[in-house]
């Protein structure tokens, strides 16, 4: 009895913890608005240099979102690598931390190859765009929440209880 009862809470538990990226998701991706923001802000009215812009932004956002700015920062900072190879780089790193769909990582690559290479305003103009687009992701990723998240809870409590009606 208090195998099947070991069980059933075990699955449960996975349900929950798997749902756990889920729920994730949308609050990274408004973390990742925020920077970007912020970022724009750095280089279309501070005026600061990318890599010290990146510095900050991983000083300012929060966990694990922070990362990638904090990669690409150093990255640049002590790596020979251009601008675009090293935002690449962080994305690519990412994948380790953070909890994005190749969407969402595109809309990041496709952002990376635009830093660096033109005058402000058009740069601030891809950060608007790629805004835009993490929000358009974020949208959809609350409606994958609000769907899914209740499913796998439920389905790790159902399998639980399957697993134990087929041991028993």
């Amino acid at each position: 009895m208090s195998l099947c009862l070991v069980i059933i809470c075990a699955s449960g538990a996975a349900g929950w913890i798997l749902s756990g990226s889920i729920r994730e998701r949308p609050r990274q991706l408004r973390s990742l608005q925020a920077a970007l923001s912020r970022l724009e802000t750095e280089i279309s009215c501070s005026m600061t240099f990318l890599p010290e812009a990146l510095k900050e932004l991983a000083r300012l956002t929060a966990p694990p979102v922070n990362r990638l700015f904090e990669d690409a920062a150093k990255l640049l900072l002590h790596g020979d690598l251009s601008i675009q190879e090293a935002w690449r780089e962080a994305v690519a790193k990412s994948r380790d931390y953070l909890v994005l769909t190749w969407d969402d990582e595109q809309i990041l690559l496709d952002l990376g190859d635009n830093l660096g290479i033109s005058h402000r305003e058009d740069q601030s103009r891809h950060l608007r765009l790629a805004r835009k687009a993490l929000g358009q992701q974020e949208a959809e990723a609350q409606k994958a929440e609000e769907q899914l998240v209740r499913l796998y809870s439920v389905l790790g409590w159902a399998a639980g209880g399957a697993l134990v009606l087929i041991i028993a």
